[in-house]
């Protein structure tokens, strides 16, 4: 299961047994964990829609499934801190096994309830997993690059297994209807927890804090250094555009009317051609961040991300257009996903990392709130999406300016770029300079 993409140079610690064997634990781990929730990618727009659910109905309840993220999955997952990454891992797939169970049922109340478990799971999923990587490498001791070869693989290690799960959905929904995906996702989600409970080690933030300790370091974090607040403020404005594309991605090809690709749109083998660009966006990025400080690219995919939506909105009627665009945009999101994670490694203090990424989906639930809940015309919501894609590469600007100078950087590989503060030190040994 190994992926080796790259050749390392001899002096990394890519090259040690800790490594190999930490790389092999996560990306089974993590593989599993991203074909059970990509399965879910495909159909369920479509499966909610054959249940003869209007669209705004729909809308509302992919805006509960986040609101349950921004309330109760933000407590849960801050909580893992304390209490082990591992079991909050463990739990997104408890979770989310509920929620597919729940889309058994053309009942409100059951695919309610099934969207605030979801809620809860995406958290879980989303934060805990690069929580409890980092940790392990921190408590490894092993160096920067061996963290950007292990986040690459990860992310190509996701991405083919999106691919790979937009063919197996696309052919069990033809085999035996829209629920199919979502109980082979159950059964992934079953050896996920038998492998995780067998082969990962829990770790912590701050296991002697009290529970609400995190609460309060993480806004003293922010208030403290504007760093922290530029890579939330960034982070929260591409992946609302990410989110909203998630779920209005179908009806905008569905409403296209010219240049048709396909009577009956084949949504599995079209998501997994979005998946297969987000792959080729990971593989773009190892060339990036070879060459490149993250801060110099990262606002140029920002930009390339906007011109890739404002497709859509330009020639909304195109459908072989507004696939392509939504490609692009693909391909945006496979650059971004791994590079944000790389700063977030940089300012971000390791002990308050979950709490830190639940807080950003504040202004993010808010930005999807404001878009969605209106039930706008999908021009108008992609060209917010537009608009947020900009800001976000300024945030990014701004925050490469506040960056030390690279000789400064130099005279120390392990420059602490967050205040002193007693949890902080875990941050301390992975600081050595891009």
């Amino acid at each position: 299961m190994t992926i080796v993409l790259d050749e390392i140079p001899q002096s990394s610690s890519s090259d040690s047994l800790i490594f190999k064997q930490l790389q092999l634990t996560y990306l089974v781990a993590y593989g599993l964990a991203a074909a059970g929730n990509n399965l879910q990618g495909s159909y369920r727009y479509a499966l909610l829609a054959s249940y003869n659910i209007p669209r705004s109905t729909i809308e509302s309840l992919y805006l509960c499934a986040h609101l349950s993220t921004l309330c109760l999955g933000t407590i849960a997952s801050s909580l893992s801190d304390k209490f082990g990454r591992r079991l909050a891992c463990i739990l997104s797939s408890v979770f989310y096994t509920i929620h597919c169970l729940s889309l058994n049922f053309n009942i409100l109340s059951v695919l309610v309830l099934g969207s605030v478990f979801r809620g809860m799971a995406h958290s879980l999923y989303n934060t805990n997993f690069e929580s409890w990587l980092l940790q392990e490498h921190h408590d490894n001791d092993l160096d920067t690059d061996s963290l950007k070869h292990l986040l690459r693989n990860a992310f190509v290690c996701a991405t083919s297994a999106a691919v790979a799960a937009g063919i197996v959905a696309q052919i069990s929904a033809e085999l035996l209807g829209y629920r199919a995906p979502f109980e082979v996702a159950i059964g992934i989600y079953i050896v996920m927890i038998v492998f995780v409970l067998w082969k990962w080690r829990e770790n912590y933030g701050d296991r002697e804090a009290e529970a609400t300790a995190s609460f309060v370091l993480a806004i003293k974090v922010i208030r403290t250094d504007p760093r922290v607040l530029l890579v939330g403020l960034s982070t929260c404005l591409f992946e609302a555009t990410v989110y909203i594309y998630a779920l209005e991605w179908t009806p905008a090809l569905q409403e296209a009317k010219e240049w048709i690709i396909s009577e009956r749109l084949p949504l599995g083998f079209m998501f997994s051609g979005f998946m297969t660009f987000n792959m080729m966006g990971a593989f773009l990025f190892k060339a990036l961040a070879k060459r490149f400080d993250v801060h110099s690219y990262l606002p140029i995919v920002m930009v390339m991300a906007a011109t890739a939506l404002g497709i859509l909105v330009i020639v909304p009627d195109a459908q072989i257009l507004v696939f392509a665009g939504l490609c692009i945009y693909e391909l945006c999101v496979g650059i971004y996903m791994p590079s944000i994670s790389l700063l977030r490694n940089r300012y971000l203090p390791d002990s308050v990392r979950s709490t830190l990424m639940n807080y950003f989906r504040i202004p993010r639930f808010l930005l999807m709130f404001g878009v969605i809940m209106w039930h706008l015309p999908l021009s108008v919501i992609f060209t917010s999406c537009v608009v947020m894609l900009v800001l976000a590469g300024i945030c990014l600007v701004i925050l490469q300016n506040m960056r030390p100078r690279e000789e400064d950087q130099r005279e120390s590989e392990r420059v602490v770029l967050l205040p002193a503060s007693p949890s902080m030190t875990a941050i301390e040994m992975i600081e050595n300079g891009e």
